[in-house]
């Protein structure tokens, strides 16, 4: 079963799009939150920023990027995000990894 996205509003505003680890009826703990940040560009369209709550460069075990939120201080959606959108929150918080082979060994002279 595919892990379930939500979108909060939390205590100062922020949209928070994060995968689902757990969920009383007093907190709801997401793993690896993003801030969904919408803003006018200056051309008249809106410009649409994911930025990691904190940046995995930062932790030192990634499975630990779990946060609680107390629901009594949310606010809780339970809109279905655009495919796009949920698509680039998954590319965000799991990249997949650069495999680079070796490089080509170049011989200056026949042995």
């Amino acid at each position: 079963m595919k892990p379930q996205v939500k979108l909060i509003i939390d205590h100062i505003g922020r949209f928070i799009i994060g995968t689902v680890a757990a969920e009383t009826d007093t907190v709801l703990r997401l793993s690896k939150p993003i801030i969904l940040h919408v803003q006018p560009s200056q051309n008249g369209q809106l410009q649409v920023q994911t930025l990691p709550l904190l940046f995995n460069e930062f932790l030192g075990d990634k499975d630990t990027n779990i946060w609680t939120y107390t629901k009594e201080s949310i606010v809780i959606s339970d809109a279905v995000l655009e495919e796009k959108l949920t698509h680039q929150y998954e590319s965000m918080v799991n990249p997949t990894p650069i495999v680079q082979s070796a490089p080509e060994v170049i011989r200056l002279f026949d042995e």
